[in-house]
């Protein structure tokens, strides 16, 4: 079918840069060669005071990279994915070629049109139940990644939430832990990247503890609905190991669990902080050693909307030349 035109690979790398990513960093840069398309991290865009090991990092780039092959079966070629293709380079975490021929089926075409619509909500959300039919397909969507999604009971998802409230409270004093918040916490309207204020609404009740992004600014009265009494909790688990290329599948199975969701209505937020911290994350430990968790989600309907985070243009993120290999050692 000859190679992608200019006009496709800006489509296709416009749908990847919508991915979520930790703190709306976007931490990709694209490369396109004829064919196919490499994704690469761009480690200036690395969180090391909440991200150490680089696997939020990884996660927001998997992310990316399935919306890419959606995107790729969207101009009627089929998307062939290698993940690590350097091994001596940790920046090029994957190759996505496009491969002959493609017709995508109404699933995926709805998938790859959610990608626009899905967003995170840090808002309180309805008390709605969720139907059965919909956790059901949520599940199916992270099988179909390599994941596992398991929607919690109450006990549960009481230690869950505790732990998110434990992860903000140590990190409350954490002088670099404050300043990249303070960092990628904005005001400004023509900015690009990070979290506007606007999507990270103060309420002062942490019956769920969303991340508190604007620790330092003064608060006003807490106003708007409440949250949610019986937030509805899932946690999404990698089934294999938990190393780079583990945490891009992570971002694969999290992306399209999130677009299933969006396609379905159903508003979906995330709580990071409980992973950020080892010994917290060991707690949710499989004993066995044959799944990983890898994301808390929140899924219900919204009280009030949730504006759209705002992109780099897809120009700025695309390479014109192959970026500088680094070790994968320096990256995680």
């Amino acid at each position: 079918m000859g190679p992608l035109t200019e006009e496709e690979v800006l489509a296709c790398v416009e749908a990847a840069g919508r991915a979520p990513s930790i703190y709306n960093t976007q931490p990709w840069l694209f490369l396109p060669e004829g064919d196919r398309i490499e994704v690469h991290a761009d480690p200036s865009r690395r969180l090391p005071a909440v991200d150490p090991q680089a696997r939020a990092l990884h996660i927001s780039l998997g992310a990316a990279v399935l919306n890419l092959c959606f995107a790729v079966a969207a101009t009627g070629r089929r998307p062939s994915l290698e993940l690590l293709p350097s091994p001596r380079d940790g920046r090029h975490v994957a190759t996505v070629t496009a491969d002959g021929p493609y017709t995508m089926d109404d699933g995926e075409r709805e998938l790859y049109e959610a990608i626009r619509e899905r967003r995170t909500s840090r808002r309180p959300f309805l008390d709605t139940p969720i139907p059965p039919e919909a956790k059901r397909r949520l599940e199916e969507a992270a099988l179909l990644q390599g994941g596992k999604l398991e929607f919690v009971e109450a006990p549960e998802r009481e230690l869950l939430l505790s732990l998110a409230r434990t992860a903000d409270e140590r990190k409350w004093d954490d002088a670099a832990y404050r300043a990249e918040l303070r960092n990628w916490t904005t005001d400004d309207p023509y900015r690009e990247d990070g979290v506007p204020v606007e999507a990270a609404p103060w309420s002062g009740d942490d019956t769920v503890p969303v991340r508190d992004f604007m620790p330092d600014l003064e608060r006003p009265e807490p106003s708007g609905p409440e949250f949610e009494a019986e937030p509805v909790i899932a946690v999404l688990s990698i089934i294999g190991g938990d190393a780079p290329a583990d945490w891009l599948r992570a971002g694969q199975a999290l992306e399209r669990v999130l677009l299933e969701a969006t396609r379905r209505g159903l508003a979906t937020g995330l709580f990071t902080q409980p992973l950020e911290q080892s010994d917290l994350r060991a707690i949710l430990a499989d004993p066995t050693g044959r799944t990983h968790v890898q994301a808390i989600l929140r899924f219900g309907y919204e009280a009030e909307p949730t504006p759209l985070t705002t992109r780099r243009p897809a120009a700025e993120v695309i390479a014109r030349e192959k970026p500088l290999p680094l070790r994968p050692t320096r990256l995680g």
